[in-house]
């Protein structure tokens, strides 16, 4: 073994192959097969050794030097400069996550970096408990930006749902905050580990002593039998380069297996059976792995058979020595070269990180493709790039080129050449591999390693396809998932049936089994769980444009699905040309992928597309072929069975779901005519279902039949048919669209997009994914029924007023897991749909066991969630009487016990589940084998056999009187049993005639008979039927339970709007002020006939204290009704205005006070309690916001223009129920004009449409003009300004955040230029000539006042003499 460690470590690099001998075929050659030895490196080593003697470690260099020759390398920049002791990075160990750690010097020895070039590590210390530390290479370092970054979120490079990553992520972020000294002050470990105690620098990382409990079993048993590894010579070891293995660590529990390049660069058909079977004998030598979730490496050392060892001289590597003179190397046959050759790690190595082009030395062979090139692609149908039909999506493969290719290559081409855009994660035995530019995008998105060749090639374990896929599809790829669909046994079969079988026809099988996009994802079992609760919806859109009254037109047809639960919402609606019902409905249901027909939307919709959805996929569809029209689509649902189920059911009637029904024609009993004003619809719905059909995911989906009706809000509103009925309308909801939701940041903040500061966040305490799913519906769209409202207050009060209960059903939510996706999993496992016709049905998976346990476990899950529902309503069943709250009686009362209760009885069915078969057995054997009475087709062999088993008893027991021998009995295995085993005692003459000799041994003769072969073939057969229903067994358990769909959903229903409740009573009771139910009032109903807005006391929401850290200033508001009596008294004619200008000093609070306002009435219809002291109001059918000043440069539309839009929105849509915040309009143009364009907005909204209105302003004329406007009331945020003079720098402004009546004569604009650290001699100046401005302006007012009192002669002199009086002070 020494001997052939010293030959390992011989050469620095790989040397060149001399002979042809290859140690990784080409693509063209991968196939192949080959007739070369199939010796493993380490034997050819072996062989080498005992011909080649060990050389001298004086001749290392020069031996080099002579066979392979001088040749000069270019020194490199260390990557490790940036990186100071202190320095925050990530790091990278073998076998393990990336992990957070820190740059510290060697605690022994003080050192922080060692060895030179592609050796050159950093000492670190990983944040961990307990602290451990190591040494890592420089290219496997990168820096922490903290744990908000967007490669730590879901689908980046670092990311990592366990536990113990994300603990290090919170230590990391605590170091993050401290200075360097600080950091290096904090406990790190000073243990040494054996290495470092024996003076080796072979160590890759050093590991603080951990107990028992603080491990895994795993680990543990690790421990006790430390994996060893062959000690190798120091001095040299800083020229051996590394290489990395892949190990997937969010599934390592479940395979141990482990990606190894060098071992799996094997990747043709034909040699698959080899791999398969030596990967077994791979796995019982090979070491046994530490728990990849820790970033320690155990350290291996060679079993000595000494009791003591001299300790290793210090590599050379950290105090660099002259080169020495050339001595006589020993020479080595080019056979022995190549085969030493495959020991050492590739040239290209470096290239791992960099797309593997090493600086642009490598060249990759598919970069050399001339028709592979930018600009020279052609689609499969020949159109070149400039081609306007051009279809990126595909790609001409020529076919001379697919001819010299090897079948297996030939099939990856052929894929690719229809899924241009995917990339291919194609299964090679148990590993899924990628090739050419899918191999780049694989080491550089997902950190995989490069297989050596000239030809991109990487890959990963089966195991980890969950893991790498998300990555991928969370970064904006497609994925599609290539499986084997036979094996080589069936292969072989199959050939042996053709009559001349080609080397094409001698290679397995494989499909496309899956396609996987960013708005297609269900989380099967091989996908893993998913990132987030929220959903995640595939938007599919067709567009008419048409002439209407106001102008351009839109009308849509979309089809939205949220694949992850199966909902599909399918509409058609007409829009104005701001196109204001699309972005609503944009913001409600924020796509992850949008899908259009190619030619279609209008320069609008595409804006749209840009602006607003520019971080969603969009992919056009050709019209006809994969954009359905309406007829295809009703002939697509009539063609397939996606609904056969349903219409078994109900014998007669019709096969479409009734959502579906309703939208075609009437007259067409066959239901293929659609029906007017759903012609968009069908088409847009014919779309999505085309793309998922792509996906391959259609079966399960669509045969769900949950499909719902899409109505936009404002629409129901206008087929109500008048404020009072819309209002009496139960269903009937409050519309916000998608600028009101950005610009009051409900959903996201203004900032980062993120949920920070939001009211959704402010609200959600949420204990299940589908509640706050269900919560930001509810926040989406908020209720306008006075009743409605006032029933969910009355919940909310109910379970104040029931703590206790409160927090124990509070405890159980949180164990649910996320039923709703679980039901539409499970839907998936147990559909026959999903039958011979799916390739996933055909496709040979290694871990099979593997998901089975993971079907299992999911479906334990659903059951076990249930089973706390039932406790969570057992809980609540004593207090619901008493609830004065129907929703909240509805939710948790039996149906079948009480009138009012919704929720289903899942007794019975839990029970029957219970008892069904072995939940543990199952659960760690992945089998489920049905106990007596549950299956059906089970039983039923069961009983055959036994029934067989005892004719055939029964048969033998008359053959023993026949015969008169008692041990007569039968004989046999497999298909040969059941033969009369007979003694030889027995005379010839006494045996039947029907008895037949099958077979004999000494001293006994074996018979059967015709009745035997008749009962033993009807026990085969029995036999037969029970291996196939045991087999089938756990895709009908999975079907039976899905049966009662509507059942299982109901309840899931009820827990959510539970759990929803439960966080707004929470949000309810944890303000930090008081808090207040809010009264709705009808309009017209008492004294107040005109919609109005009584708020006292308000407060923000979501700001609890001002940046100041002091507390809110509550405020009053009072718009269409008389505020206190004070007021009242002062301008009574005004009490009832709608309409209220707001001024004040710049950063006075008024967007605060105008944002808090909307969001306080927005939580009183949600029907949640409010931060205030008293709130009454008529309710608000649509709140409108133009806040904050922003462009849309994607959209090509400047700041004023976008202002402008929203404020041509907001008068063409607001009615009187309305509540409209305006905020500076006017500000982006010349004053005079803006000026016109805010009175003239302002006249519109207090004089005609009459609603509520709040209007911020820095044009005091403006505020002059409406002085005497009885529909426009006066309020300002009041200041107290000190030292108030000529001078600007000499006042002291201190902001009262305090609303009240009247107007502010100043806006005090160089307050907030002061604040802003303008230079005080750029105010000076802009305030003389503010002066200016000021006295002009005047001057001219008061010459227009003479004048109208010079034209009329009956102008009180008394006016006329306070005018000349102005003039004087002048």
């Amino acid at each position: 073994m020494a001997k052939q460690s010293s030959l390992f470590n011989f050469f620095t690099k790989s040397p060149p192959p001399v002979t042809k001998a290859k140690s990784n075929p080409s693509p063209v050659e991968a196939d192949v097969p080959s007739d070369k030895s199939n010796t493993s490196p380490k034997e050819e080593a072996k062989v080498s050794k005992k011909t080649t003697s060990k050389p001298a470690k004086a001749h290392v260099k020069t031996g080099h030097a002579k066979l392979f020759g001088e040749k000069a390398v270019a020194a490199k920049q260390s990557s490790s400069s940036m990186f100071s002791a202190g320095t925050l990075t990530w790091a990278k160990m073998e076998g393990h996550p990336w992990w957070p750690c820190m740059v510290v010097p060697q605690p022994l020895t003080g050192q922080q970096m060692r060895g030179r070039g592609r050796d050159q590590r950093l000492h670190v210390h990983f944040f961990d408990e307990p602290p451990t530390r190591g040494w890592v290479n420089t290219k496997y370092i990168r820096e922490y930006q903290g744990s908000e970054s967007a490669d730590a979120k879901p689908g980046g490079l670092f990311f990592s749902g366990k536990p113990v990553i994300r603990k290090a992520l919170e230590l990391a972020d605590r170091a993050m905050k401290d200075n360097t000294e600080q950091r290096l002050k904090m406990p790190m470990c000073v243990d040494p580990s054996d290495e470092e105690e024996g003076g080796a620098e072979d160590m890759e990382l050093d590991k603080s002593t951990l107990s028992d409990e603080e491990m895994s079993e795993e680990e543990v048993q690790k421990r006790v039998k430390p994996s060893q590894r062959p000690s190798r010579d120091v001095a040299q070891k800083g020229q051996k380069s590394k290489r990395r293995r892949i190990v997937v660590a969010s599934d390592s529990e479940d395979s141990g297996e482990e990606f190894k390049p060098d071992q799996a660069t094997v990747s043709s058909d034909e040699d698959e059976e080899d791999v398969v079977s030596s990967e077994a004998e791979e796995e019982k030598g090979s070491e046994p792995e530490i728990e990849p979730d820790s970033p320690v490496k155990a350290v291996k050392r060679k079993r000595s058979e000494k009791p003591t060892k001299a300790k290793t001289k210090s590599s050379p590597s950290d105090t660099p020595k002259p080169a020495p003179v050339k001595p006589a190397t020993p020479s080595l046959g080019s056979d022995n070269k190549s085969r030493l050759s495959a020991f050492s790690a590739p040239d290209n190595f470096e290239s791992s990180g960099t797309g593997g082009l090493d600086g642009g030395s490598t060249v990759w062979d598919h970069e050399k493709l001339e028709w592979l090139q930018d600009g020279k692609r052609k689609d499969a149908r020949r159109r070149r790039q400039s081609d306007e039909n051009y279809d990126p999506a595909t790609l001409y493969v020529p076919e001379d080129f697919m001819n010299k290719t090897t079948p297996g290559m030939r099939r990856w081409w052929q894929l690719k050449s229809e899924m241009f855009d995917t990339v291919l994660f194609y299964k090679v035995g148990k590993f899924y591999e990628l090739y050419h530019m899918d191999a780049v995008i694989g080491v550089n998105e997902m950190g995989l390693t490069f297989m050596r060749g000239n030809w991109a090639h990487s890959g990963f374990p089966e195991i980890g396809f969950g893991r790498f896929s998300d990555v991928l599809v969370q970064k904006g790829y497609k994925v599609a998932r290539v499986e084997q669909t036979e094996t080589p046994d069936m292969m072989e079969a199959r050939c042996k049936a053709i009559t001349r079988p080609t080397k094409f026809d001698r290679v397995v099988n494989r499909e496309v089994c899956r396609i996987i996009t960013r708005g297609t994802q269900t989380y099967s079992v091989l996908d893993g769980a998913p990132s987030g609760t929220q959903s995640k919806y595939l938007l599919s859109i067709k567009e008419k444009s048409e002439e209407d009254s106001a102008g351009q037109g839109h009308v849509y047809g979309v089809c939205f699905v949220d694949t992850s639960v199966g909902h599909f919402h399918v509409g058609q609606f007409q829009d104005d040309r701001h196109c204001s019902r699309l972005r609503t409905l944009v913001a409600h249901y924020s796509p992850a992928q949008v899908l259009f027909e190619k030619g279609n939307p209008s320069a609008e919709t595409l804006k749209i597309f840009k602006a607003t959805l520019s971080s969603a996929l969009q992919e056009g569809l050709n019209a006809g072929s994969q954009f359905w029209d309406a007829q295809k689509t009703l002939k697509v649902f009539a063609e397939e069975d996606y609904f056969k189920e349903t219409a078994s059911n109900n014998v007669g009637g019709s096969v479409l779901p009734p959502t579906l029904k309703s939208m075609t024609s009437e007259s067409d009993s066959l239901g293929l005519t659609p029906k007017k004003g759903y012609e968009l619809a069908l088409s847009a719905l014919g779309g999505c279902i085309f793309y998922l059909k792509k996906c391959l995911v259609d079966q399960e989906l669509v045969s769900m039949g949950n499909f719902e009706d899409y109505v936009p809000v404002d629409v129901e509103m206008e087929q109500a048919g008048g404020s009072s009925c819309f209002f009496a309308k139960t269903r009937q909801r409050m519309v916000l669209d998608g600028v009101t939701l950005a610009n009051l940041e409900i959903l996201q903040n203004s900032s980062n997009g993120g949920p920070e500061g939001t009211l959704l966040e402010r609200l959600e305490t949420c204990c299940t994914p589908f509640g706050k799913r269900l919560l930001k519906q509810w926040l989406c769209a908020p209720l306008c029924n006075p009743s409605s409202i006032a029933d969910r207050l009355d919940a909310l009060e109910d379970l104040m007023g029931a703590p206790s209960q409160s927090t124990e059903v509070t405890d159980l939510l949180k164990k649910l897991p996320d039923l709703e996706r679980l039901l539409s999993k499970i839907h998936s496992m147990g559909t026959p749909l999903k039958g011979q016709d799916h390739p996933d049905t055909r496709a040979i998976l290694y871990e099979e066991l593997v998901y089975s346990k993971r079907k299992i476990a999911d479906f334990l899950a659903a059951l076990e969630g249930f089973t706390v529902m039932k406790e969570v309503v057992s809980v609540m069943d004593p207090v619901a009487e008493g609830f004065r709250s129907k929703l909240l009686r509805q939710v948790v009362l039996l149906k079948t016990e009480h009138k009012d209760g919704l929720f289903p009885d899942l007794d019975p069915e839990l029970k029957r589940w219970d008892t069904a078969f072995d939940h543990q057995k199952a659960r760690t054997t992945g089998v489920i084998t049905p106990k007596s009475g549950f299956d059906p087709e089970y039983d039923q062999a069961l009983t055959g056999i036994k029934d067989c088993e005892k004719e055939l008893q029964a048969f033998l027991d008359r053959q023993k009187k026949r015969l008169g021998c008692k041990t007569l009995s039968y004989w046999g295995t497999g298909r040969n049993r059941y033969q009369l085993e007979v003694p030889d005692s027995i005379s010839e003459k006494s045996i039947p005639m029907e008895y037949e000799v099958r077979s004999t041994k000494k001293g006994w003769k074996r018979y059967s008979t015709k009745d035997i072969e008749r009962l033993f073939s009807d026990l085969q057969s029995w036999e037969d039927k029970r291996d196939a229903a045991l087999k089938d067994c756990m895709r009908r358990l999975f079907y039976n339970f899905d049966k009662n769909y509507k059942d299982w959903q109901t309840a899931v229903e009820c827990m959510a709007v539970l759990d929803v409740l439960l966080s707004m009573s929470r949000y309810s009771q944890s303000g930090d002020g008081p808090m207040v139910r809010p009264e709705m009032v009808l309009p017209g109903d008492g004294c107040q006939p005109s919609p109005f807005l009584d708020l006292r006391g308000s407060r923000h929401p979501c700001v609890t204290k001002t940046f100041f850290g002091d507390d809110f200033i509550p405020n009053d508001i009072f718009i269409g009704c008389p505020g206190d009596s004070e007021e009242e008294g002062q301008d009574n004619m005004k009490a009832n205005a709608p309409c209220v200008l707001v001024t004040g000093p710049n950063m006075g609070g008024k967007s605060t006070l105008m944002r808090q306002c909307g969001l306080v009435v927005i939580l009183a219809q949600l029907g949640c309690y409010v931060p205030a002291d008293s709130l009454r109001l008529t309710p608000v059918d649509r709140v409108f916001t133009r806040l904050g000043a922003s462009d849309r440069i994607m959209s090509g539309e400047s700041t004023f223009f976008v202002e402008l839009s929203e404020t041509a929105s907001i008068l063409l849509h607001a009615t009187n129920h309305s509540l409209v915040l305006l905020d500076e309009l006017g500000r982006g143009t010349a004053t005079y004009d803006g000026t016109a364009i805010a009175s003239a907005v302002v006249k519109e909204l207090s004089e005609k449409i009459c609603c509520r209105t709040l209007f911020s302003t820095h044009y005091h004329s403006l505020v002059e003009d409406h002085t005497q406007n009885p529909a426009v009331r006066l309020g300002h945020m009041a200041c107290m300004v000190e030292n108030e003079c000529e001078d600007p720098s000499q006042e002291t402004i201190t902001f009262l955040y305090k609303f009240i009546g009247g107007a502010c004569p100043k806006s005090y604009g160089f307050n907030a230029a002061r604040l802003a650290n303008i230079p005080e001699e750029v105010i000076q100046s802009g305030h003389k000539k503010a002066r200016e401005f000021e006295r002009s302006t005047v001057s001219l007012r008061l010459f227009k006042k003479l004048c109208s009192y010079v034209e009329d002669a009956a102008a009180a002199r008394e006016e006329l003499n306070k005018l000349f009086q102005k003039i004087y002070s002048l």
